[in-house]
């Protein structure tokens, strides 16, 4: 019977739901967005969640950088440089453990490929042939010496106690 009562007190409207995002989903921008934002129904967990969004080329234009706050999810965005569909994917962990996921697209108009139209030299390499890890290895090699000492001192502490 308690459990019959435990069932009939769980509400299916207490899930969680996409609320809006930006750009909404079909919208046409005549801007490249920096960045997309997703806001739920109910808090977002830090960790679990992703989002990936891809040029009209298939192509990743999500920079990575994933910030939660509270019911929003934020993803930076590389520089748009195609017009187009953009299709959003995404899998959202929120604090109760109900998973979000779906996908959208948005398009971005007015936009043409990127090109260098500068003719600069590419930067010449580097010859500073220093070691990067010169720290690291001065570390290791002070470490070896300290064990070192330390086994000799160890080794004469246990013959003048073991002698007896």
């Amino acid at each position: 019977m308690l459990g019959l009562i435990a069932i009939a007190a769980v509400n299916p409207a207490s899930a969680n739901s996409i609320i809006s995002t930006f750009p909404a989903s079909d919208e046409v921008l005549t801007v490249a967005p920096n960045s997309v934002t997703i806001n739920s129904s109910g808090a977002l967990m830090d960790l679990g969640s992703q989002i990936t969004v891809v040029d009209p080329n298939g192509v990743r234009v999500d920079d990575g950088s994933i910030t939660v706050d509270g019911k929003n999810l934020i993803v930076g965005l590389k520089p748009l440089t195609i017009s187009g569909a953009y299709l959003v994917t995404y899998e959202l962990l929120t604090v109760n453990d109900v998973p979000l996921d779906g996908t959208f697209k948005f398009t971005v108009n007015g936009l043409s490929e990127i090109t260098n139209s500068t003719n600069s030299p590419a930067p010449e390499p580097s010859n500073d042939k220093s070691n990067p890890n010169k720290t690291t290895d001065y570390l290791v090699i002070g470490l070896l010496v300290f064990a070192f000492f330390m086994l000799i001192l160890l080794s004469r502490f246990a013959r003048k106690t073991f002698r007896k």
